[in-house]
């Protein structure tokens, strides 16, 4: 059985309980006994992120406002690192030094030093580090992959990614409106479609960007990317109105059909025939991520779809893009 303990117990790390939970009724080896926050308070409050809101339903975990003293006192096989950004390789650059594995929340780091640097402390301890991407286990844009990867209506020559949110209005001491703390809405959200487009058409040769800094550096991101025979484009947006919610998704045009995910869904319009929906089978991909990262530890598998190197490259990809943007959105190549 592997135990996991969460430090940080804000928005995200709601959405890693509910995983954990589903593990649990699933019969996993995968077992949270533990949170750690600083504010005791975020152990039994609601708190409501652009998915949606949760209560804490924190009484069946030990509950700690200390790190130290949760380590000392649990027997934690990994640590779920749901803190801001920003201090994101601080605690992973320790923990993995100090003998755990480590499960981090998306972006890896601020930029690619950090990231470097977390790569290099998890080969110096020769434990697992794996970063929550956790799109790469999503069914419907796994569903659409296999229909690229089978070239089922021949190559994808266009395409159009979106990721769009009212600003974030939760966060210790509002450090998601801090672009040095958080990265804009390019590192934090962005970066979902960032790594999908490249986790399914590789790198690209160029990029190029433009933002808009209305109500901070990088509310709005519209990114190009550009290869030898296909072109895609992505926004990712915090500028919408404050009830908003949340909207992400693609269009993909082969050359004979259109495809288009929307949220779990993915629609199919054929050049010939009656448009259909795509059987995806409904998966919790923070589910998936965990058991993928326990059965990594328990040496039933090598980790070959979420590596710490993916990740790093597509913070390594945003700052090419925040290059481009902060030139004027010239061209960047690769």
């Amino acid at each position: 059985m592997i135990k996991v303990g969460i430090l940080g117990y804000g928005g995200i790390a709601r959405s890693h309980k509910g995983g954990y939970e589903n593990l649990a009724r699933r019969g996993a080896p995968v077992e949270l006994v533990a949170l750690c926050d600083i504010d005791p308070e975020q152990f039994t409050k609601l708190v409501e992120i652009n998915l949606g809101g949760e209560e804490a339903g924190s009484k069946e975990y030990h509950t700690y406002t200390d790190l130290d003293e949760m380590l000392e006192k649990e027997d934690l096989d990994v640590i779920d690192i749901c803190l801001p950004t920003y201090l994101h390789c601080e605690y992973a650059v320790k923990l993995l030094k100090m003998g755990y594995n480590v499960q981090s929340e998306k972006p890896m780091g601020l930029n690619e030093q950090q990231c470097e640097e977390m790569l290099a402390a998890a080969k110096e301890s020769g434990k697992k580090l794996m970063i929550g991407m956790c799109l790469r286990f999503s069914s419907a844009y796994l569903a659409v992959k296999k229909l690229i990867d089978e070239g089922t209506y021949g190559k994808v020559l266009t395409g159009h990614f979106e990721r769009i949110s009212a600003m974030p209005r939760w966060g210790f001491q509002n450090w998601f409106r801090d672009y040095d703390r958080s990265g804009g809405v390019a590192l934090d959200m962005h970066i979902h479609d960032v790594d999908m487009i490249r986790f399914m058409f590789g790198e690209p040769k160029a990029v190029c960007a433009v933002t808009d800094d209305s109500k901070m550096k990088c509310t709005t991101i519209h990114s190009t990317f550009i290869y030898d025979d296909k072109i895609f484009t992505a926004i990712g947006d915090w500028g919408a109105g404050g009830t908003f919610g949340f909207r992400s998704g693609c269009q993909l045009n082969f050359e004979q059909a259109t495809v288009v995910l929307q949220g779990a869904d993915v629609k199919v319009y054929p050049s010939q025939g009656e448009p259909y929906d795509l059987e995806c089978e409904g998966v919790d991909f923070m589910a998936e991520e965990s058991l993928y990262l326990a059965r990594t530890i328990l040496g039933e598998i090598e980790n070959e779809k979420n590596k710490p190197e993916d990740a790093a490259g597509s913070v390594r990809l945003i700052s090419k893009l925040m290059e481009s943007a902060e030139n004027g959105g010239r061209r960047v190549d690769l």
